[in-house]
């Protein structure tokens, strides 16, 4: 009944909602818009719960590529991949849609003595400006949303908004303290739970810590509490409603409703697969293979399965993070690490900054599985059809995206701040001297809860494990488990110095953390980890690695103050990495 009402709720919602990717920006007077006029405080909160869980998601995209957790295949080098105009709904979203909205229902929320409007509110605004910030760094902010008694506001340098935006957390924490006079009818993140919220705040407050290296918010924040379980885990839950509107996860349908969907990560699936040598147990929970009869394989539908285009710069061998010797995979597709299709393992992708374009490989693509879309468990070899038949020795799967059914039918979260999220960024700062807490310890709890939390999720999701009852695909087991968390402590313990256990830590974060790109990439400045990631495919040279993304074309051209940033290279303050690939 809870997860009924949830979807009925989402259904409602997103009538009153807007798109994170709004472009046009000279309507004066949309008749769908939420105004001051036409709508009561809840119906405020609703609009902004679920707007701010569509915008989170569309700002995802280009951070996932810079971690190879998702396929770049927007150019071949980084100034073709990320451009300006790319960022324009993401930007708008914020400036035209969120903090309007948050602060208007703020306004009413303080007159009303609402304070869990109020307190949630700043948190989700505070949030968001903060993810512009680590994004583009300056932006607007003083300045800002004064309508047209300021057309074009000057940026504020983003340490200043930093100040603000932690002052803004406190201000959320101070107001949840109150006693307030009613609560949202239906808080989606926390149901109205006071104590989470804060919990929330003094975790962002940590996170916003971490970035700037200052140990004493580190510590503060530690010590006020931060989301160490499940229970406090920070996600928006989807539907399973297919239209009108369609309230399931935004991963879902691109999968499950068409032949196609986006190209996964060779490097990610690669990683997941072969590199430590036994798979991920997270392996077939992540995806969702759809083909593993690889004798149709041929230069038509995958352009790299003849041996000798492998490119010379991906030959050299080197050490990964467990300090074992391997080379960089090249064209995956259903092979990972070998070019001969006969070698076939079914994990069908692109490789990272490969734009090429798009064969007849729909039916082949490996899909996004179980977590966190609630699609298909990946049940193995022998491969289920979406009627879950098979026919005796038929490696293929035929996927009919049969009315978007299949798995949970995308009944999914948005994993916005996970607890193992948290437990690996505690397992950094104490490596990093800004705890007192074990490194060691944080990173096995990380490990354990991250494989818990997608196991126990997926599950209430949909069907997982031997869906067809062969015996091949069953759940990981506690052996399969423990052998992972030992393999990983045991490179750990073992690495020759700080910067190898870092490599170690961020890795397991980035493999943790499927579908959220801005905690790896926020990790990755931080630490100049992992160091031997997959480079760029038909180039030797993709050029400068975006410490910062562009400022938007829409904001650079129309307002006459804005910076111009041509430099990718360009860091923002609390950049502490060295070279990133």
């Amino acid at each position: 009944m809870k997860k009924l009402n949830k979807l009925y709720l989402i259904v409602a919602f997103m009538f009153v909602g807007y798109s994170c990717e709004l472009t046009d920006l000279d309507q004066l007077d949309n008749p769908n818009a939420v105004t001051v006029e036409n709508a009561g405080l809840d119906l405020y909160w609703n609009a902004v719960q679920v707007s701010f869980a569509g915008w989170w998601y569309g700002n995802q995209t280009p951070m996932l590529h810079l971690g190879r957790m998702l396929a770049s295949d927007w150019g071949q080098t980084y100034d073709n991949a990320y451009l300006p105009q790319s960022f324009n709904g993401s930007w708008s979203g914020v400036y035209s849609g969120l903090v309007p909205d948050i602060d208007a229902m703020i306004a009413s929320g303080t007159a009303a003595e609402s304070w869990i409007h109020v307190g949630a509110g700043k948190i989700l605004k505070a949030y968001a400006i903060q993810m512009l910030v680590d994004k583009h760094g300056d932006i607007p902010y003083s300045e800002a949303w004064q309508g047209t008694a300021n057309l074009s506001p000057k940026v504020d340098d983003a340490a200043s908004i930093y100040a603000a935006v932690d002052a803004m957390y406190d201000e959320a924490i101070v107001d949840l303290g109150k006693t307030a006079i009613g609560a949202p009818a239906v808080d989606i993140y926390y149901g109205s739970d006071k104590a989470k919220w804060i919990t929330l705040a003094n975790t962002l407050k940590f996170r916003l810590a971490l970035n700037k290296g200052d140990a004493a918010g580190v510590a503060a924040a530690l010590s006020a509490g931060v989301i160490d379980d499940k229970s406090e885990d920070w996600v928006f839950q989807y539907g399973a409603n297919r239209q009108n509107p369609d309230s399931r996860h935004p991963w879902y349908g691109g999968s499950y409703e068409a032949s196609g969907g986006p190209y996964q990560s060779n490097y990610f699936m690669w990683e997941m697969m072969e590199e430590k040598g036994f798979p991920d147990p997270r392996l077939r929970y992540y995806y969702k293979r759809q083909d593993l009869d690889m004798s149709d394989e041929d230069n038509f539908t995958l352009d790299c399965v003849v041996p000798d285009v492998r490119p010379e710069w991906y030959n050299n061998a080197y050490n990964n993070a467990y300090g074992v010797q391997v080379t960089w995979p090249f064209c995956g597709g259903s092979s990972l690490t070998q070019n001969d299709a006969l070698a076939a393992k079914g994990y069908w992708g692109r490789d990272h900054l490969n734009d090429d374009g798009t064969p007849p490989d729909g039916e082949k693509r490996t899909h996004r599985g179980a977590y966190p879309a609630a699609g298909e468990y990946d049940d193995g070899n022998a491969a289920t059809g979406t009627d879950g038949a098979v026919e005796a020795g038929n490696k293929e799967v035929v996927h009919t995206q049969n009315g978007g059914v299949d798995g949970g039918g995308g009944d999914g979260h948005a994993p916005l701040l996970m607890s193992a999220n948290v437990y690996f960024m505690r397992a950094e700062a104490a490596l990093d001297g800004l705890s007192s807490e074990n490194a060691a310890d944080m990173l096995e709890t990380g490990l354990r809860t991250s494989i818990a939390s997608v196991m126990d999720y997926s599950a209430g999701w949909g069907d997982v494990g031997d869906v067809d009852g062969d015996g091949v695909g069953t759940v990981p087991v506690a052996l399969q488990i423990e052998r992972y968390v030992t393999y990983v402590m045991g490179a750990f313990n073992a690495a020759a110095d700080n910067e190898a256990k870092m490599n170690i830590i961020v890795k397991e974060h980035r493999l943790a953390s499927f579908s959220n790109g801005i905690e790896i990439y926020n990790a990755m400045r931080r630490t100049g980890h992992p160091t031997e990631m997959q480079g760029p495919m038909k180039t030797p040279n993709a050029g400068t690695f975006p410490r910062l993304f562009p400022y938007p074309s829409d904001f650079s051209n129309l307002n006459g103050n804005a910076p111009v940033r041509t430099d990718l290279g360009e860091t923002i303050f609390w950049d502490r990495a060295g070279a990133l690939n």
